[in-house]
């Protein structure tokens, strides 16, 4: 296989280092160590906000990413040899982003589509820091040895995670890092804030603690003793599932399961041995009994007789096992799963070339829910990646999904074949992880969490992709002019300036993010409700809305106290809400649930107030053309508050 130089050593600049050279040193240093940081991403969480992991995740990756990216971004101006090689994946990734754009401009709601909402943290915006991430990987962790490096602490970082799961489960009274309460217990969601990402984020911890115990026993001559080389792989991988059994995940036991027969299979047909791949066939056939126990299990459970009680007794003890055997639950969930994502294909059908912008599901998909499961169905995502990017972004999108990841397996494929023994294992379990969070993904979406281990992953199969093409010598030519364009100072200056102020924003707009999820939960919890509320309305437009509907549906809920006892209070919050009302709907013209809210305020108010009954009946109408099945005059899933 070619090699270069950069493939296999750091190139350093020979003899004393000028001040350049120095400054060149420290810029690198310090985007390595917010690699380092990013990876910790998994343990944050920010208790003093709404949204506490949701949020806080967020604004700590977004943060650090955009650090480092104008960190890259000064070093690759300055150096060629920081820019990231070529790659397909980063034309992938590009047009993945373009067509993002593109669905977003189109879509009903092109603010949602690029911040999303302080519930989940999604959007354009998100998408672009993560890609921006890779490109810093792609540019400045050029050796085997720095993603050997990056990789095991990304797998020391979930072992930690792991172990905080088994504390929260085995010692749920005892308070570790001021962590909320499991909501779901016995299911536990540690650091994370929901089961299921616990779930998927374990998933490429065991499977990469499993390829580096394989590994470990490749060891080079004159490497260390076999079983201190293994120990850490042998404890952090049962570990790791462990702590995924205690999540409850179904779709995280499904990942782990396609990443495990995925590994096998791959040591099967590529084992660097006759040995390898005599224990990848028999690694299948042990894989293949557990599905069949597993089968038999959901099978004589579902022939039980039915309990005598409303209340049945639990079969297992291990949450895993109950919900993985229990036919009534699996029936149960993937019925409002094939509802959720029937809505969802009809949305696609409505409008099938750029969607209906990311962010929007919600919002199609509501246009096709049936009777009789009404507001309980209603879903922010299709739980299912491949019919939320038919959804949301159209066949465009579509397509460029299925191409990263098809072009991912294809180059790992690929790369596992070219390379010696413990390259190959690294490569067999990173495309297990994958091929395991991509099957998740068929019921669930991206967190901060995932996205941290999918582009990690990533980057790592695109380092190989260079190591393949290492020698070619070609340029293509839409790089071609940006290359030439760099060349002049004053090009790269202008570039410079521009890196810094996109950086610049992305921290001031992480700051308003956290400043109006802080006011969300002063509110809730400690403050006074309407001026923080009012202070979380104002402190991140982009935003707003969620707090909007909230102070909407709380004063509805309240007006009819407050008409009696407070006129004068209930005649400013109505002016207050009337004058929300117009900004709210400019930002999501076609959002259901913004209607409901306004549908609910104006029909509260009419009863002591006639004249506003038409605004009423207005917005009732506007909230059935949207969707048709759900009464707006329900009350909301998450019910205000009375203050």
């Amino acid at each position: 296989m070619p090699k270069t130089a950069e493939n296999d050593r750091e190139r350093r600049p020979a003899g004393p280092m000028n001040p350049a050279h120095r400054a060149e040193r420290a810029a690198e240093l310090s985007v390595h160590a917010c690699l380092a940081l990013l990876l910790l991403t998994p343990l944050v969480w920010s208790p003093d906000t709404y949204f506490p992991f949701a949020v806080g995740k967020a604004v700590y990756a977004r943060s650090l990413i955009a650090v480092s990216f104008a960190l890259w971004a000064l070093l690759a101006l300055a150096r060629p040899r920081w820019r990231p090689p070529r790659t397909v994946f980063l034309a992938v990734l590009a047009a993945g982003l373009a067509v993002d754009g593109l669905s977003a401009w189109a879509g009903v709601s092109p603010q949602r589509s690029l911040w999303s909402t302080y519930t989940r943290m999604e959007g354009l915006v998100t998408t672009v820091h993560w890609v921006a991430l890779f490109v810093v990987l792609a540019g400045t962790v050029r050796t085997r040895a720095g993603w050997t490096r990056l990789l095991k602490m990304n797998v020391a970082v979930g072992l930690a995670v792991a172990l905080i799961t088994m504390v929260r489960f085995h010692l749920p009274d005892l308070p570790l890092f001021g962590l909320p309460s499991e909501a779901r217990y016995p299911r536990v969601s540690a650091t994370t804030g929901n089961p299921t990402f616990l779930g998927g984020y374990l998933v490429a911890v065991a499977l990469l603690a499993a390829g580096f115990l394989v590994r470990s026993f490749m060891r080079p001559v004159g490497g260390q003793a076999a079983w201190t080389a293994c120990l850490p792989w042998a404890l952090t991988a049962p570990a790791a599932v462990y702590a995924l059994v205690l999540t409850g995940s179904l779709g995280a036991l499904a990942g782990l399961g396609a990443g495990a027969v995925a590994a096998a299979g791959l040591y099967a047909w590529l084992g660097p041995t006759a040995r390898a791949r005599r224990t990848g066939r028999r690694a299948l056939l042990a894989l293949g009994g557990a599905g069949a126990v597993l089968a038999v299990g959901i099978a004589v459970r579902a022939s039980a007789p039915p309990p005598a009680t409303d209340v049945p007794a639990r079969a297992f003890e291990t949450v895993m096992l109950e919900r993985a055997t229990s036919a009534e639950r699996i029936g149960m969930t993937m019925n409002r799963r094939f509802r959720n994502w029937e809505s969802g294909l009809k949305a696609f059908a409505e409008r099938p070339l750029l969607g209906w912008g990311t962010g929007n599901y919600f919002v199609g998909s509501a246009r096709h829910i049936s009777e009789p499961d009404g507001p309980q169905l209603v879903r922010d995502h299709a739980h299912n990646m491949l019919v939320e990017e038919a959804a949301s972004k159209g066949v465009f999108g579509l397509a460029a999904y299925l191409a990263l990841w098809g072009w991912t397996f294809v180059l790992l494929i690929r790369a596992a074949r070219a390379a010696g023994p413990r390259d190959q294992a690294l490569l067999i379990v990173a495309a297990a992880a994958l091929l395991g969070w991509f099957v998740q993904t068929q019921s669930l979406f991206y967190s901060a969490t995932n996205w941290l281990q999918q582009i990690l992953l990533l980057g790592f199969a695109a380092h190989w992709e260079a190591r393949l093409r290492a020698g070619d010598g070609r340029t293509r030519r839409w790089a071609a002019a940006p290359l030439r364009a760099l060349r002049d100072r004053a090009a790269r200056i202008a570039a410079g300036a521009l890196v810094l102020a996109a950086a610049a924003g992305s921290l001031a707009s992480s700051r308003a993010v956290h400043a109006g999820a802080a006011a969300l939960h002063r509110a809730e919890h400690e403050g006074e409700f309407l001026a923080d509320m009012e202070r979380s309305v104002d402190a991140f437009a982009p935003l707003a809305n969620g707090p909007r509907v909230i102070l909407i549906n709380n004063v509805a809920a309240n007006w009819p106290v407050l008409s009696r006892d407070h006129a004068a209070e209930a005649d400013r919050l109505l002016a207050w809400m009337e004058a929300e009302a117009p900004a709210a709907l400019a930002a999501e013209p076609e959002s259901w649930v913004v209607h409901h809210a306004l549908t609910r305020l104006y029909r509260a108010v009419a009863a002591t107030e006639p004249g506003y009954a038409e605004r009423a009946e207005r917005h009732h109408a506007r909230s059935l053309e949207l969707a048709p099945n759900l009464d707006p005059l329900e009350p909301p899933l998450q019910s205000p508050r009375a203050r």
